[in-house]
């Protein structure tokens, strides 16, 4: 006679376990205990909170974790869509080897002009190739010769042109390459039914869509502004 084990999920079909839900108490220990903002990432995250767009900027436990994958995968070549004053680019230029490469993407000059600065600053400059440009445009023209060659994508960008920037990205994207998304939680907004605004739906419409693309291996996490990691399969 087998052992009578607990039911692996209860009645309702919910896991027995989730992800804790994460309080103002809970994430500044959790800030507390795990994060390790270096100077010059904090310095720019001081001077970002001056702009009223403040909020587009990366959390420092999101960058430093950017950081992380990019110290583990040791990527050589790296794309970022959309830049904004640089918190990203820098967490992860700061992380890859020192011989490798990294094309950034961002539409205004002037946010870019911040980032130059402080990856300046940095002393991590010459790794970095900056477009001043929409990004779909760059993309394309990347793709005529440089397809399945990024090692590591980080799609941090407008919400229109989501879906075009995730297809595009995972051609770009060599086999076994990582293509990172942020803002796929989109403040929480995904999951609430009156939300029913342009942005909501494509950022619904894109995690529905790589949830269902089977030539792709996905983690969701609720991270940030919720972070998707894609492996592209060979």
């Amino acid at each position: 006679m087998l052992p009578n084990f607990p039911k692996p999920l209860p009645e309702d079909g919910k896991p027995v376990n989730r992800t804790v839900n994460v309080d103002d108490r809970l994430y500044q220990y959790l800030v507390d205990v795990s994060v390790r903002e270096s100077d010059v990432l904090k310095a720019l995250r001081r001077e970002t909170a001056q702009y009223h767009m403040a909020r587009m900027q990366l959390s420092p436990e999101v960058g430093q974790f950017l950081a992380l994958l990019v110290k583990l995968q040791t990527p050589m070549k790296i794309l970022e869509v959309g830049v904004f004053t640089g918190y990203s680019t820098l967490s992860m230029a700061m992380a890859m080897p020192k011989n490798a490469t990294l094309v950034a993407i961002e539409k205004k000059q002037m946010w870019l002009d911040i980032a130059t600065r402080y990856l300046e600053q940095a002393g991590v400059m010459d790794r970095i190739t900056t477009y001043c440009d929409q990004a779909l445009p760059v993309m394309t023209e990347l793709l005529e010769s440089e397809s399945e060659s990024f090692d590591l994508i980080f799609i941090d960008a407008d919400k229109k042109n989501l879906l075009a920037y995730y297809q595009l990205g995972k051609q770009l994207l060599r086999p076994g390459g990582c293509l990172l998304i942020d803002n796929t939680l989109w403040w929480g907004n995904v999951a609430d039914d009156a939300f029913t605004d342009k942005d909501t739906k494509i950022v619904r419409e894109l995690n529905k869509t790589i949830h269902q693309d089977m030539t792709v291996d996905l983690s969701l996490i609720p991270i940030g502004d919720g972070l998707t990691l894609v492996r592209k399969k060979a």
